[in-house]
């Protein structure tokens, strides 16, 4: 009598603990995933960065002629926007305040510059421009970094806590997802 009743409940005890320990390991991979597409996508932005200084510092140098220098450096501003825009609405959808706050800013100056036509480098003028549009690319050069290291962070707590978390049966890090 009493001892299958016993059995019973610690067999159902064992399987809420394994399915807690599932969800847990679902959610601290859906958090490691969630903080290395972030940290992918702010390698790609300083990526972006290096490029645009680069063909800047080519271009005071006199090894590019205006045309090539706005040709490659337009071909990378549209993919740094959208790439930039879509990383803070991730971080929106996911409520995620710390790099939603700090991107934010930089994505509504994107915006901005989008709306009123001053995202384009147009080869006529080019340089008499080209010591602001530099240190502004040194300015987000910087900012990117930061994020990266940022993001490099979190994704690596993410995996810590993650595997700490399933070694534990699902009680450290079970309710952390992408936000802290």
């Amino acid at each position: 009598g009493p001892r299958p009743a016993l059995e019973t409940s610690h067999a159902k005890r064992s399987i809420a603990l394994s399915s807690t320990a599932c969800c847990a390991r679902g959610m601290a991979a859906a958090a490691f995933y969630f903080w290395l597409l972030a940290f992918l996508v702010g390698a790609g932005l300083v990526f972006c960065c290096v490029v645009h200084i680069i063909t800047y510092s080519d271009l005071e140098s006199d090894y590019l002629n205006p045309l090539d220098a706005t040709e490659r450096l337009n071909r990378f501003l549209i993919p740094e926007y959208v790439a930039h825009t879509a990383l803070t609405i991730l971080f929106l959808l996911s409520l995620n305040f710390v790099p939603l706050i700090a991107n934010g800013a930089l994505s509504a100056w994107h915006v901005k510059c989008y709306l009123e036509k001053q995202h384009l480098v147009d080869a006529t003028r080019i340089y008499p421009m080209l010591a602001e549009r530099k240190k502004q690319c040194l300015v987000k050069l910087g900012f990117y970094t930061i994020m990266f290291f940022y993001y490099m962070y979190r994704m690596i707590y993410a995996l810590v806590w993650g595997r700490i978390g399933a070694a534990n049966g699902g009680s450290s890090g079970s309710s952390r997802f992408a936000g802290r």
